[in-house]
């Protein structure tokens, strides 16, 4: 599309993971909502000199939507200054932490049907869950059923933000099973401080996490969940190792895991706009 002279320049930034959304809906039955949502893209899109992307997956769907002009991926990323490693919680206790709210996205019955069958196991294990979300009545009417699950399962608040280090800095092995994600600050922040993170084996996540290296990939099942649980409880004494990879994996500029690194790309993309005629 040609651009009038002195007509304002398009810039799009997609927020979680709207641009996949289309694709969902249709695979769960939703049609309307597809029809719209590609059209909703389709126009903005005709009409950017500029998006924003968070992962390479993004990029490939919005040149598969028909862009053709400028990319540049930005992913918010994480404070390493705020965001690092502590003081250990100094127990014999192996803490699982998930680090999604107990939302239908983030699939938390997997969590605690895969923590369940590992209870007996590990006598020393405890599941830490958010105690908010829209399934939290139903996450806690879960627990509530079997008394060894509910024994081991511990519920977290809501706490401010900058405290979050605090909780992921309490943790053994933290775990995000969500369903689709954009790119989740709360698993930068727990690579950050060190924590590898047992993730859904979904495109944003394939980008932060290296299957055995800094963390764990998993499908979205209990049985499969409870697997690298059981293994990262195996190999506990090689978590620490896997948390100073994941760390520097975060400080490498290269891959815009910090905020830092993605405000010097989003700053050059802009630079790059503005003089563009």
């Amino acid at each position: 599309m040609v651009k009038e002279v002195g007509e304002p320049s398009w810039v799009a930034s997609p927020r979680s993971s709207a641009l996949p959304a289309s694709r969902i809906c249709s695979q769960r039955g939703r049609p309307r909502r597809s029809i719209v949502e590609r059209g909703i893209l389709w126009y903005v899109l005709r009409h950017c000199d500029l998006v924003f992307s968070m992962t390479k997956d993004m990029n490939d769907r919005i040149r598969e939507a028909g862009y053709g002009g400028d990319i540049a991926m930005f992913r918010f990323g994480v404070d390493p200054a705020v965001f690092r490693k502590t003081a250990p919680h100094g127990t014999d206790e192996f803490r699982v932490l998930d680090i999604r709210p107990c939302s239908k996205i983030y699939n938390p019955l997997v969590v605690v049907e895969a923590f369940r069958s590992l209870a007996p196991q590990m006598p020393r294990a405890y599941l830490y869950l958010s105690d908010y979300g829209e399934m939290i009545e139903k996450v806690r009417a879960a627990v509530d059923q079997d008394p060894l699950l509910k024994q081991h399962t511990r519920f977290v608040p809501k706490r401010p933000h900058q405290e979050m280090v605090d909780v992921y800095n309490n943790a053994d092995i933290a775990i995000s099973v969500a369903s689709s994600d954009g790119f989740p600050s709360s698993v930068l922040e727990a690579l950050a401080c060190e924590l590898p993170v047992i993730g859904s084996s979904i495109p944003p996540i394939r980008e932060c996490i290296k299957d055995g290296v800094d963390g764990y990939l998993t499908e979205i099942d209990p049985s499969v969940l409870a697997d690298k649980i059981r293994k990262s409880f195996s190999l506990r004494t090689m978590l620490a190792t896997m948390g100073r990879r994941a760390r520097e994996m975060i400080l490498d500029p290269a891959n815009q895991f910090t905020f830092e690194s993605n405000i010097k790309v989003a700053e050059e993309a802009y630079e790059k706009l503005l003089a563009s005629p």
